[in-house]
């Protein structure tokens, strides 16, 4: 009875032994867990921070840059505004006598409308268009009065009176002999007008020839200028303007970028060779200080468990 008892006691001995085996290994592998934690965090705020710094480099001289940039592209506007202002000049002085021509047209035109009774806005081109169309612009002015003069009755029959036409005449006969009516009151005040303006202003044919003369000469001269400014623009070399200064400066400009460049992919080169290495090492360096301490206390717990281990081995053998 008394050996019984004995076995007994020491089973509770090896299962409490058991016991605590299990938890110093359990209390191991949370703390090699850890560790593993402690490893990965470090990892993932190293590889933010130089996220971060990088960023931060990258737009720093970004910033200073674009500021570069901006004050380049601003004395090249400079330039080409100053060119622009030098052609204009010369395209001035190479049309002034063509420009004095359209001016003495011009006044000729309104004096002779002037002596002879007839309404200014004889000379235009809408007026040209509809009532003495002669050139292709003239014309088209024509067709579009024309189509805008047929457009009206169709919008006020087929969508502005539409329902109306319909409820008041529902039968289609009545319906379109209104629409025709439409089309003539339209088409007869229209041409009325046109009768009025036509008699109005065409009292003497011969100056209306004069003035559609005239109004050619002036189109011809505008032609001139055109023709002059486009050669002009054309042939307009910088050696026969200074722009010393300015070129100076535009120079200087595309030197101060490519130096802010250079600057820039030398930052970063030693950002990525030295700068992140050394992130890289303090953040290490700090993780391993944390980490020491908890490996020793690894140590000591497997010391722990192998001491206890030998020692539940033992005993189950003196058991046996």
């Amino acid at each position: 009875m008394e050996e019984k008892n004995t076995k007994s006691e020491k089973e509770l001995k090896l299962e409490e032994m058991k016991n605590q085996i299990n938890i110093l290994k359990g209390k191991a592998s949370t703390l090699e867990s850890n560790i593993k934690t402690m490893e990965k965090e470090t990892e993932e705020a190293i590889g933010k921070m130089i996220y971060e710094k990088r960023k931060g480099l990258e737009r720093s001289y970004g910033e200073v840059l674009k500021e570069a940039e901006q004050r380049l592209k601003a004395k090249e506007k400079e330039k080409v505004e100053e060119r622009k202002k030098n052609i204009e000049k010369v395209v001035k002085e190479n049309t002034k006598e063509t420009r004095e021509g359209i001016t003495y047209l011009k006044n000729h035109i309104k004096n002779v409308l002037k002596e002879n009774n007839i309404p200014s806005f004889v000379n235009s081109t809408f007026y040209m268009g509809v009532w003495c169309p002669s050139t292709v612009v003239e014309w088209c002015i024509r067709l579009l009065v024309i189509a805008i003069v047929l457009l009206i009755p169709t919008i006020i029959s087929f969508v502005v009176a539409k329902d109306n036409l319909i409820t008041a005449f529902p039968n289609a006969i009545f319906r379109y002999i209104i629409i025709a009516l439409i089309y003539f009151g339209v088409i007869f005040i229209a041409s009325l007008i046109w009768l009025l303006v036509d008699k109005m202003t065409k009292k003497n044919i011969d100056v209306l020839n004069e003035v559609k003369e005239f109004r050619k000469n002036i189109l011809d001269n505008n032609k001139k200028i055109a023709e002059i400014t486009k050669k002009t623009n054309e042939e307009m070399t910088d050696d026969k303007f200074d722009y010393t200064k300015i070129d100076r400066d535009i120079e200087a400009g595309k030197l101060e970028v490519e130096n802010y460049k250079k600057k820039k992919e030398e930052a970063i080169t030693h950002f990525e060779t030295v700068t992140e290495e050394e992130i890289k090492k303090n953040a290490k360096s700090e993780m391993e200080k944390k980490i020491r301490p908890i490996e020793r206390e690894i140590d000591k717990v497997k010391e722990e468990i192998d001491e206890l281990q030998k020692k539940h081995d033992e005993l189950k053998l003196s058991q046996d």
